[in-house]
């Protein structure tokens, strides 16, 4: 089983002890010259040798977003796969149980046309990255040919609460739904003929019909406005007639009975649109993702360089 992981790569600002600056032009450079697949290695250094193993790859460049975190920034995400035996040694839950944490890319510029390239991505240990606060987005667990999504956003995004009804409106619901009952059983026990007059020709048949249409109305516009009220801070203003006409619509159906896994339920066509737009809001907000890259060759923050290091090779045998 593999575990494709979503990260954040690098991000646009300027980091680290000598003032590297990563631009939105940067960025765009690395995404366009972006070439499949680039290696993992532990440590920058480690990278220039080409008798070093590799921990993984850097799978694909999924694209460059608005940061939420740092507004005005933008960062570049990827996807990334981890060598097993890295895995096991990687702290990505903040346990502190893993001997490894965070990243940083190498971002050199090519010598054909001196735009910036993703040579290799460094898996950082006791150095931090030179760009802190990068995130792991998501995780997918392959299974083979399938793939089972597990969704960890890392506090990086917020969702709105959906709002609960509250007493009040649930008490006027429950009164508007017996009085109803109440009018539709006095009009069908009074709709019986009497000898050659029609109860459902006279005035107070009619009205009484007009007053079960009435409440129904009222019903139907509480519960639309229960589900509209839930998504008034995410849908733009000028979206929520058209979200509400959608949901006038889908108010007068009647309900649908589906399977999920073994479970069959039974819900109205209102209720399941509730569903749905609250999972695409979810889903749409999860891809408002941010990224990130930067302007030097190498991102990890370590200063001045010391000549004592023990080989990546040692490193990589004892794993």
């Amino acid at each position: 089983m593999k575990r494709v992981r979503t990260w954040q790569l690098c991000r646009t600002g300027t980091f680290g002890q000598d003032g590297a600056k990563i631009t939105e032009k940067d960025l765009k450079e690395i995404e366009a010259t972006f070439s499949p697949t680039r290696p993992i290695s532990i440590g920058h250094d480690v990278a220039h040798g080409d008798n070093f193993p590799k921990f993984g790859d850097v799978l694909t460049i999924d694209g460059i977003y608005p940061d939420p975190k740092h507004p005005g920034e933008k960062v570049l995400v990827g996807q990334v796969v981890l060598h097993p035996e890295l895995e096991k040694q990687f702290d990505d839950k903040n346990t502190g149980d893993g001997i490894y944490k965070g990243w940083s890319v190498t971002i050199p510029r090519r010598a054909s046309d001196g735009k910036r390239y993703l040579h290799s991505l460094a898996i950082c240990g006791a150095t931090p990255p030179k760009i802190p606060g990068l995130e792991q987005l998501m995780t997918q667990s392959c299974f083979g040919e399938d793939k089972v999504e597990s969704i960890d956003f890392n506090d990086s995004i917020e969702f709105q609460e959906e709002i609960p009804m509250t007493e009040e409106e649930k008490k006027k619901m429950t009164d508007l739904e017996a009085e109803n009952k109440k009018l539709k059983e006095a009009a069908e026990k009074k709709a019986e003929p009497e000898k050659t007059v029609k109860f459902s020709d006279s005035q107070e048949y009619q009205d009484m019909q007009k007053k079960i249409a009435d409440l129904e109305a009222a019903k139907k516009s509480a519960e639309v406005k229960a589900v509209t009220d839930k998504f008034s801070e995410q849908i733009p203003a000028a979206v929520m007639p058209k979200v509400t006409a959608i949901a006038d619509a889908l108010s007068l159906s009647g309900d649908c009975e589906f399977a999920d896994g073994d479970k069959t339920e039974k819900k109205s066509a209102l209720e399941l649109f509730g569903d749905v737009l609250s999972a695409v809001l979810a889903d749409g907000a999860k891809k408002t993702v941010t990224q990130t890259q930067f302007d030097a060759g190498e991102f990890s923050d370590k200063g001045n360089k010391t000549d004592a290091k023990e080989n990546p090779a040692d490193i990589a045998a004892k794993m």
